[in-house]
């Protein structure tokens, strides 16, 4: 190669340098961007999220307090229990109940039997989808919400505000586990159910305290007959004081076998009369003169007649 050759070649060489260099020079400079990770779940994407800003809130110890206060009551252990139909059952108010999900699976809250869904607010409506339904009909239509998360690894609350109470739910995601039914146990109505059982019983106990009483002041009168047929309830004695009449059925005879009782007059035309059930006593509100007791129609009607001796 000779010298001629040589320059030549490396003055081409160099031009190509020059203009490939000078190229670079006038494309603009690309700063690095970071990209951020975007997953596409069928519901969101995380592009959408808002981005919190720092917390540089610093509590006092009131609000510390107040915060301890209530983390302890959402780390409260509360028993849960299996309850009909496989649903998972929390006490409602006991603590916080945290409910497990997992994408493509439906969770079923179901509420009290009547209950009706005011309003539902979602910590993460982004990620998570709750959806109403009902069963049953009537007053004992059930309220149902189905939630479905987007993705694992979530964790928000879930407020449901009703016609009767209102329900925190935590809620979480994960791969695999969840729960398909969950329910509640109400302790509250079942208090309620006693108190109106223990008002309901308060007068009962009054009056047998004043037949106690009355019994020993006056004199009880037993001058009764009982004929008729003789079924199962046939009372064995019937007996009155000054104002009321007491008629006593077997120990055994349950309250779905108990006959109606009708006053009968002169006539023997029945008339209706305000009576009551103590124990195994039927309480009357009058000294009967002659009664009847009846159960059934037409030919499997049951009868026994009542009269008190010495009219």
């Amino acid at each position: 190669m000779n010298n001629t050759f040589k320059a030549t070649l490396f003055g081409t060489i160099l031009a190509v340098n020059n203009i490939s260099f000078a190229a670079a020079q006038q494309v603009p400079s690309v700063p690095s961007v970071r990209v951020a990770s975007i997953r596409h779940s069928g519901y969101f994407s995380r592009a959408t999220l808002p981005v919190l800003s720092k917390d540089t809130i610093k509590l006092d110890q009131k609000q510390r307090k107040s915060i301890s206060l209530a983390n302890e009551w959402k780390n409260k252990s509360a028993p849960t229990c299996l309850g009909e139909n496989g649903y998972v059952q929390f006490i409602h108010g006991a603590s916080l109940p945290s409910i497990v999900c997992a994408p493509l699976y439906a969770c079923d809250i179901a509420l009290q039997p009547g209950e009706v869904i005011r309003q539902i607010l979602l910590g993460d409506a982004s990620r998570w989808k709750v959806s109403p339904g009902t069963s049953g009909t009537g007053d004992n239509t059930v309220a149902h919400l189905v939630v479905k998360p987007s993705d694992v690894g979530l964790s928000t609350n879930l407020v449901i505000y009703t016609d009767r109470r209102s329900y925190n739910i935590r809620l979480v995601s994960t791969k695999e586990q969840w729960m398909p039914l969950v329910s509640f146990a109400y302790p509250d109505d079942t208090q309620a159910q006693w108190d109106s059982y223990r008002a309901h019983q308060q007068p009962l106990k009054a009056e047998a305290t004043s037949f106690a009483a009355r019994s020993s002041a006056d004199e009880l009168n037993f001058n009764y007959r009982i004929k008729g047929d003789s079924p199962k309830w046939k009372p064995v004695r019937v007996y009155s004081d000054s104002a009321k009449t007491y008629i006593q059925f077997p120990a055994n005879v349950k309250n779905d076998q108990i006959p109606a009782l009708v006053i009968l007059d002169s006539g023997h035309q029945m008339q209706l009369v305000n009576y009551r059930m103590l124990g195994n006593r039927y309480v009357v509100d009058l000294v009967i003169d002659r009664a009847a007791l009846i159960r059934g129609v037409g030919r499997q009607q049951e009868r026994v007649e009542i009269s008190r001796e010495g009219n």
